[in-house]
């Protein structure tokens, strides 16, 4: 996990700092940090496309894994609350010395909604990426069963089902063409070739569970940004609507993409991430 925690852009910006003139070094403002935040079964590489652009363009950006994801050994039903799951991007966000941006995908939302409110004074952005975004006393569960009733989210519910324990949410890999459908349908079979070798079989079910505790002083106080994929069919575009609409203020891009615009668009999502950093 180590190695995810370090900046990317660490050679690009010792190579522009090596060429740039005096002046030039001098007149250059440093750019925001960004954590990047992966949602359920990913891991924090699924970034590393945006995270390439984003580092070439000088941003320093680290993409954690998320407890049981990716490096990190902690099993699936290891931990019981968000705190213990979120731990490694709020070990990243607790040490730096300046604000940072804070980008989350899908279950990542919960994420960045849960570190805005214990650290407002850390984040100088939140950037939700067809992300779950809930209002206080509410939580992501509660927009999922109401993707039930969405039928382009049929697919997700053929792949997805909760392990006996109820602390487990297993995604059916076999059925490579349903989860292409649901998570990647604009992506390469080369990308989903690299995710289906990734993602992980059971992820938590923690996030999903967790009551959103926000408020308006801490949580509200800090810029927002939303980025709705119209053709995802995992949180489908009503839903992702139905979210910014319960929990108001943030400035809202579009990608027409599905759930996963890191791989089939990482240049587009990249550049509305150093607009809005």
């Amino acid at each position: 996990m180590q190695r995810r925690q370090l900046f990317q852009a660490a050679t690009a910006a010792a190579i522009f700092t090596a060429v740039a003139a005096p002046g030039a070094r001098a007149a250059t403002k440093p750019k925001q940090k960004i954590i990047m935040v992966h949602g359920s079964w990913h891991w924090g590489g699924c970034f590393q496309k945006v995270a390439d652009h984003l580092a070439l363009a000088g941003y320093p950006v680290a993409t954690p894994d998320l407890a049981s994801h990716g490096y990190d050994p902690a099993p699936y039903d290891g931990f019981k609350s968000i705190e213990e799951y979120a731990r490694p991007v709020e070990a990243i966000l607790k040490s730096s010395n300046e604000k940072v941006v804070l980008v989350g995908h899908s279950m990542g939302g919960v994420t960045l909604t849960y570190l805005a409110e214990k650290y407002p004074e850390k984040i100088s952005k939140l950037i939700y990426l067809t992300a779950f975004m809930a209002p206080n006393g509410k939580k992501a569960l509660d927009y999922i069963l109401l993707n039930l009733k969405i039928p382009a989210a049929k697919e997700l519910f053929q792949v997805a089902s909760r392990v006996n324990d109820g602390r487990g949410l297993k995604l059916d890999l076999t059925q490579r063409a349903l989860v292409k459908a649901a998570f990647y349908a604009d992506c390469s079979e080369h990308d989903v070739d690299i995710a289906a070798k990734n993602v992980l079989p059971i992820t938590s079910t923690v996030p999903d569970q967790t009551v959103s505790t926000i408020t308006a002083k801490r949580f509200g106080s800090i810029p927002r940004v939303y980025i709705e994929c119209t053709e995802d069919k995992a949180i489908p575009i009503e839903t992702q609507r139905l979210m910014m609409a319960d929990v108001p203020g943030a400035k809202v891009y579009s990608l027409k993409t599905s759930h996963s615009s890191f791989f089939s668009q990482p240049e587009a999502l990249a550049k509305i991430i150093i607009e809005t950093a």
